[in-house]
């Protein structure tokens, strides 16, 4: 399981002090070594170990980032505005390990760290105001919020992924009922069936060879109906894409003669493997429904973006059927399979039928 971003700073702490401080030190290194620059590397070694200790004192984390604004500060009046970038430090702390009401609160204390600093500069130096180094500072305190937000985004990736991982396992589980259900009550009665006709064989075979030769031909022909249920239970297993799915139906509707058009107005790439897996399994449930039982010669199907959903629609022109009547009973479990697919993603089915056609309309929430 990926770490927390918080336990990876952690993890690599050492790492992270070194490659943020390098750049810094390096310029510290290069001199002129006198006095102010003696006074430069106290403060700036005094700003390390603060550094060093906000990471790793959870407990003590607030004060070390003060002393941090306040070594900048002293930095900024002492030396130059563009010292107050060392801020760069405290900024990351704060947007990396405080919650979104300290992020503000303690932003605030470096706007006024760097306001306060900047008039001591001025004073003590009697120079004229420039704003060249405004921009620097203005990235500087947006940087926590960056940061905040970043961190946010992570956290809320993560969980967006556990909970796809949480769909799919529940998915996986439904389906597994969905064909110990389709075996127990297609196969299960079939192979019972078989049992019967074989015992009846057996009694006929002796006072009637001609009724059992009959019967055994019954017998093999309710055998290949269980293949070919085994069969379509397997290809149900098998993943299946809208947009393979898509593909399928056209090269299915060619060879039935049946004709056929359909639009996407969406990018495939927007979907999550979930909305494709089930609106995939939806589209060839509906596929299905359209060749065995409308009669239809024409069929559309449109996928597109309406607010926050996406919307699947497979309209035909066949003899339609009545939802109150045992009509529905033609088209076996296939309905009732999708309405339990599409609960699993808050996702629901509609049914619009006549004499003149039927049009199914899926709807699924953006995940």
């Amino acid at each position: 399981m990926p770490l927390h971003p918080i336990q990876a700073i952690k993890e690599n702490r050492a790492s992270m002090l070194l490659f943020m401080l390098v750049l810094p030190a390096f310029y510290l290194l290069l001199g002129p070594y006198d006095l102010a620059w003696a006074l430069n590397l106290c403060l700036f070694t005094a700003l390390a170990l603060c550094y060093w200790q906000s990471i790793t004192k959870p407990k003590h984390r607030k004060v070390f980032v003060v002393l941090q604004l306040l070594i900048v500060g002293v930095f900024g009046s002492l030396f130059s505005p563009w010292s107050l970038a060392l801020a760069f430090y405290p900024a990351l702390v704060i947007g990396m390990f405080f919650n979104e009401h300290s992020v503000r609160r303690y932003a605030g204390l470096m706007g006024l760290t760097f306001f306060l600093s900047l008039i001591v500069y001025h004073v003590l130096q009697q120079q004229a105001w420039y704003a060249y180094w405004l921009p620097v500072l203005l990235t500087i305190l947006a940087i926590p919020f960056v940061v905040r937000m970043q961190r946010r985004t992570m956290v809320i990736h993560r969980e967006l992924k556990t909970a796809n991982e949480e769909i799919t396992r529940l998915i996986k589980n439904e389906e597994r009922q969905r064909i110990s259900r389709d075996l127990h009550d297609s196969v299960g009665h079939t192979l019972s069936l078989i049992t019967l006709k074989s015992e009846l064989m057996e009694r006929l075979i002796r006072l009637n060879p001609d009724e059992a030769i009959e019967e055994a031909k019954a017998v093999q022909g309710i055998s290949r109906s269980v293949l070919l249920q085994i069969r379509e239970l397997i290809s149900d297993m098998q993943a299946v894409d809208i947009e393979e799915e898509l593909q399928h139906a056209e090269e299915v509707f060619e060879w039935a003669k049946v004709s056929f058009q359909h639009e996407n107005h969406i990018s495939m790439e927007e979907l999550s493997s979930i909305t494709r897996n089930i609106l995939g399994m939806c589209l060839r449930e509906c596929t299905t429904n359209v060749l065995k039982h409308s009669g239809a010669g024409h069929c559309s199907v449109t996928l597109e973006e309406k607010g926050s959903s996406y919307v699947l629609q497979v309209e035909d022109d066949g003899k339609g059927f009545s939802t109150n009547t045992n009509d529905v009973q033609n088209f076996g479990s296939g309905i009732h399979g999708m309405k339990e697919r599409l609960l699993l993603i808050g996702g629901t089915l509609q049914i619009d039928t006549s004499s003149a056609g039927t049009k199914i309309t899926i709807t699924v929430p953006k995940m």
